[in-house]
């Protein structure tokens, strides 16, 4: 977000269009022309705010996908030395668009939202739809204040949100196929869609988490809650370290912490209920047998969510919390046997935390 008077339009190609006008507020769009986006680039989209009247108040929102920008895809993924040249074009777009800016003003610009993420390649033959439909198993309507979450696409992603935050995890791969309408990434350029046949080809499987934070208010909770602190500026937000301690944070908080023991190496079902009986020597069998009924059947198809679904048209909403917490105090029972190896695959990327580059995974492919 710019403050008006720190940027400069040029007459002709600007165009910034009325879109919308009360008697306290205008706000203008100049979207990517025809022309423009014939160039085969990427363009961001600016919006202008005006409040009361007063040019004083006026806000220029400057929104676009900062890997799109250098690479023409966000299957590709940035790292922290390429802000200097993320900075060269931006600018070089927006001067194309008629806007001109200051390197410095873009450096120390506020950041109004945020979407942190990361691609991770699965091993071990296992596949984006699958991951995404054991975590779905998870109740994520009561994880924090997500009361909404969506298992959409035919299983492919998983999207938990509020207005202020999201949370989204979907089989990159699948989306670049998908229309427009039916791809959670709804800009993606020509260069994108055009990397599909040959990730196909490979037999690639990409899962890819997204942490959206909508606000600036968002951001600097979410940040500071990690040792940040408020009002960064975008050189400053700029981090691998940043991106990649808030997507583990909502990985580990809002999805492995809630498995509740769904994630784990399973024996056989006599076996986890000698495990139960042995983790409490006061359980009584009655007890026992009805702790190993409860977890498998949270293991099941759709899991909590669909169990709570079902059990809530017969019961008050405490008898739902006080099966979880039962699930709870014996989860670590049945985790000591191991967690599955998906797990601990993305456990491990994101503490690698490493860029994802097509091209050099497809060479290791080959």
């Amino acid at each position: 977000m710019i403050p008006r008077a720190e940027v400069s339009f040029v007459s002709g190609l600007s165009n910034m269009g009325l879109y919308s006008k009360t008697e306290n507020y205008e706000k203008f769009v100049r979207n990517p022309s025809k022309t423009e986006k014939e160039m085969g680039l990427y363009f961001p989209r600016i919006t202008g705010y005006r409040r009361g009247g007063h040019k004083d108040n006026a806000k220029i929102l400057v929104e676009f996908s900062a890997p799109k920008l250098l690479f023409l895809n966000n299957v590709d993924e940035l790292e922290d030395g390429d802000f200097e040249e993320l900075i060269r074009v931006l600018r070089e777009r927006l001067g194309t668009m008629g806007i001109i800016v200051m390197r410095t003003t873009l450096e120390k610009s506020l950041v109004s939202a945020v979407h942190f993420s990361k691609n991770i390649l699965l091993k071990d033959g296992y596949t984006a739809s699958h991951l995404i439909s054991e975590m779905n198993k998870v109740d994520l309507n009561q994880v924090y204040d997500f009361t909404r979450s969506r298992y959409i696409n035919d299983g492919q992603s998983l999207y938990a949100h509020t207005t202020s935050h999201q949370l989204v995890i979907y089989d990159k791969v699948a989306d670049i196929s998908k229309g427009e309408k039916r791809a959670i990434d709804k800009d993606q350029p020509s260069y994108q869609i055009s990397l599909f046949p040959e990730i196909q080809k490979n037999k690639q499987e990409i899962i890819r988490f997204e942490v959206r934070l909508g606000n600036r208010q968002k951001i600097d909770r979410t940040l500071e809650a990690l040792g940040y602190e408020r009002g960064l500026s975008f050189r400053q937000i700029f981090k691998s370290e940043i991106s990649q301690k808030v997507v583990n944070d909502y990985w580990q908080k809002l999805i492995k912490s809630r498995n509740l023991g769904l994630f784990s190496v399973l024996p056989s079902i006599k076996d986890i209920l000698r495990i139960f009986l042995m983790a409490n020597e006061k359980l009584k069998p009655k007890q026992a047998i009805y702790l190993l009924g409860l977890f498998l059947l949270a293991r099941d198809e759709n899991g909590l969510r669909e169990l709570r679904s079902m059990v809530s048209k017969r019961a008050h909403d405490r008898t739902w919390y006080r099966f979880t917490r039962d699930m709870r105090r014996n989860s670590d029972a049945i985790t000591k046997n191991g967690l599955r190896s998906w797990v601990t695959q993305i456990d491990e990327e994101l503490k690698i935390y490493k860029p994802f580059k097509v091209k050099q995974n497809e060479e290791q492919s080959n």
